[in-house]
């Protein structure tokens, strides 16, 4: 067996490991693979000489899980530190890790650190105001060699404070200094150097993740190997990694990135349960924590979308001595507030220990999450869903009246009236999604570009296609009853309000009709019948004044049209205006010839938030009084 360093000696099992501890040395179960154990030699010498002896921190405890009592015990008399079994069953119990605050380091072996376990157990802790972290490796030799680190792992003042960052999702490598600007560096020179942290931001797997020009592999042996031990064919080699078959990329085994802390940004970077990823021995985490890293801190699942936010959070902690739990914990907090249920970083480690001493010149920093915008009224969506959707009826009603009788111009309103629609339903799904202060303000502006065509139909085309509208408006509607109204104001024949709902969920509505006049009115239940006064009749060439209140709700747009009763083109006299709860005054001027004397008709349609009122009166153009001369 290679020759450990001073401190250290191989032990041939935990019970030899138990007495070498009480003789004062650090025990480090032998691995039946020669190549582990030269490696973890190698790496040993790399370290300072371990400091056995020392009294654990205040309120610091090592935790085992059922099973793995042994190490557990090992570990906490090694760390000076109490040891108590962890029964998971007991996990929403609020002693089942301890007092309140303080630190715990779990110890148990991979396998058993299923995420089902992991989830429970770090919730446990954040509830308990306890910073954790996870001691483990493949098997019980690995564990040993990763607790051996912990011992010689202390603050190195001698060591510059600054981190490594290699970013695979943008392929530039940095070097991140307190105070300093980022500096820029080459995966080449960083691979080939010695970092107090270096950390990974990449897209990837519990397996792999992609470098560039290297891939991180996380195969530790000579060969992958398959759930029942036997060499994976076609899997990755220390020459070649089975992600890049055309041999494009060097793979590059964790376990040889000299650092003291690794982090790992990838998707499931830290999965240490068997069957949770590619069923096979190929493990980010598990080598690197048989390599030169003391604690690997790292993503726990798959679903945090990540940035370049999350590994400059995590070198601001390091850098300004921050215990390795409390950085865990920090990032914790972060994906809570961008909106991630439950822990989703990890840290395989000590939870008390820091990299660099604190330093009150570097501040420590805060989550700052990217911008999380406040979740759109649920009521507001689904008040715009429904109108949206009765503009969608009233156009589709309009394209069917298209098909039995087209109508160029007609037509082109429509066309115009859908794309608006459509531009207002993608602002109303974009703003379930992830709204904007503004989106509401987006919405009226849009539903104006809407109501301003529905108005222009009024006058773009030959007869205004008042009926066509009416018709359309109640198209997927059905009559459910009627009630009295006031008697016609022209001729006095009685009318009755008819109440229409539709079995698609739109808009109820209300129209009236005169059976001698004929339609005066149909609207939504949501806007309310306008108070219109008109002159009795008409005089051709000279104005009539009409007067118009709104109601304190309403707004939008509104149209007034003074038409014929033919079917000519355009009307006599319209004006077009923006509502204002107020009385409004309009003055419209038959034309003083060529008009023949009939009952004409006063046309008031407003369009307000998709929904469009129509309201229809009837007025007699006559002709002057003749003059009588007197004697």
């Amino acid at each position: 067996m290679p020759r450990l360093p001073h401190g250290y000696r191989w032990a041939s099992s935990l019970t030899d490991a138990a007495r070498l501890l009480d003789e004062g040395t650090v025990p480090v179960l032998r691995p039946e693979d020669t190549g582990r154990a030269d490696r973890w030699a190698d790496i040993l010498h790399t370290y300072p000489a371990p400091d056995l002896g020392r009294d654990g921190p205040p309120q610091a405890r090592v935790v085992s899980l059922v099973g793995h009592e042994d190490l557990g015990e090992l570990v906490a008399r090694a760390l000076g530190r109490p040891h108590h079994v962890l029964d998971p069953a007991r996990l929403h119990d609020p002693g089942a890790l301890g007092p309140e605050g303080g630190s715990v380091l779990v110890v148990a072996r991979s396998h058993a650190l299923t995420l089902s376990l992991l989830m429970p157990l770090l919730e446990a802790a954040a509830r308990n105001n306890t910073l954790a972290g996870v001691l483990t490796g493949r098997d019980a030799a690995a564990i040993t060699f990763a607790a051996a680190k912990l011992l010689t792992f202390h603050t190195d003042r001698s060591a510059p404070v600054r981190t490594a960052l290699l970013d695979g999702t943008t392929g530039l490598t940095h070097i991140l200094t307190p105070g300093q600007p980022d500096q820029r560096s080459t995966l080449t020179d960083v691979l080939a150097g010695d970092f107090a942290s270096l950390l990974v931001d990449a897209h990837g797997s519990a397996a792999h993740a992609s470098l560039g020009t290297v891939t991180l592999c996380g195969l530790s042996g000579p060969a992958e190997h398959g759930p029942d031990g036997t060499v994976l064919a076609g899997g990755c080699t220390p020459s070649a990694c089975k992600t890049d078959p055309a041999g494009r990329t060097r793979p590059l085994a964790p376990h040889t990135l000299r650092a003291r802390v690794l982090g790992l940004f990838v998707c499931n970077a830290i999965t240490l349960g068997e069957a949770e990823q590619y069923p096979s021995d190929v493990s980010l985490a598990l080598d690197a924590v048989e390599g030169h890293p003391g604690a690997v801190l790292g993503l726990l699942r798959g679903d945090l979308d990540t940035s370049g936010h999350e590994p400059r959070l995590t070198a601001a902690s390091l850098h300004s001595g921050a215990r390795l739990g409390q950085i865990a914990a920090l990032l914790n907090v972060d994906g809570h507030r961008r909106g991630i249920r439950g822990p989703s970083t990890i840290l395989l480690g000590d939870p008390e220990q820091r990299l660099h001493d604190p330093d009150t010149s570097v501040p420590a920093p805060v989550p700052t999450p990217a911008p999380v915008r406040p979740l759109a009224d649920a009521e507001a969506l689904n008040g715009w869903r429904v109108r949206l959707a009765d503009a969608e009826a009233l156009e589709q009603g309009l394209y069917a009246s298209l098909d039995r009788r087209p109508d160029a111009d007609l037509s082109a309103c429509v066309e115009e009236m859908t794309s608006y629609r459509q531009a207002a339903l993608e602002t109303l799904l974009a703003a379930a999604r992830t709204p904007d202060k503004g989106w509401e303000e987006h919405l009226e502006e849009q539903s104006l570009q809407w109501g301003r065509t529905v108005l222009q139909i009024l006058s773009r085309t030959r007869g205004g296609a008042f009926s066509r509208q009416l018709t359309s408006a109640r198209a997927h509607h059905r009559t459910t009853h009627w009630t009295p109204a006031p008697a016609c104001g022209y001729c006095g024949a009685p009318r009755e309000f008819e109440h229409l709902t539709s079995p698609l969920g739109l808009t109820d509505r209300r129209t009236l009709r005169c059976p001698k006049c004929g339609p005066a009115l149909s609207l939504p239940t949501t806007l309310d019948p306008l108070d219109i006064t008109v002159p009795p009749a008409l005089r051709p060439g000279q104005p009539a004044k009409i007067h118009i209140t709104f109601p304190e709700q309403d707004r939008g747009l509104f149209a007034v049209h003074l038409r014929p009763r033919s079917t000519r083109r355009g009307s006599y006299d319209h004006a077009d205006l923006t509502v204002t709860p107020d009385r409004h005054t309009i003055t419209l001027t038959p034309p003083s010839t060529d008009t023949p004397l009939e009952l004409d008709r006063l046309w008031v349609v407003h369009a307000d938030r998709f929904h469009v009122a129509y309201h229809q009166r009837r007025l007699p153009l006559l002709p002057h009084p003749r003059t009588t001369g007197h004697q």
